[in-house]
């Protein structure tokens, strides 16, 4: 089977990356800190490095990641500015918050 050429081959090397983000902090801290550096390390080509490094989010959606990976390398990087979260009150409303009705 021929590969396409204009086909861009899936970044391979930045879900290698990605997945070493899960449960290890100290790797999430080094990418957050010097992300140039970790993105060589990891072989990640230098088109995509050059986009990452311009725009993070723009680049992991015109590289097709998968949502999921791009909030873990978002997060990773600092990025994500969520508010805190509370699941009280579908706790009350399903009754599983442990008071008596």
């Amino acid at each position: 089977m021929t590969h396409d050429k204009s086909t861009p081959r899936p970044p391979v090397e930045l879900h290698r990356l990605i997945s070493n983000t899960v449960g290890n902090p100290g790797f999430s801290a080094r990418l957050a800190q010097n992300a140039e550096a970790v993105y060589t390390e990891f072989e990640v080509p230098q088109a995509q490095r050059r986009a990452l490094l311009a725009d993070p989010k723009q680049a992991l959606a015109q590289l097709n990641v998968h949502p999921n990976l791009q909030f873990k390398l978002l997060a990773a990087l600092g990025l994500l500015s969520l508010p805190p979260a509370s699941i009280q009150p579908y706790l009350q409303d399903q009754h599983l918050d442990g008071k008596d009705r």
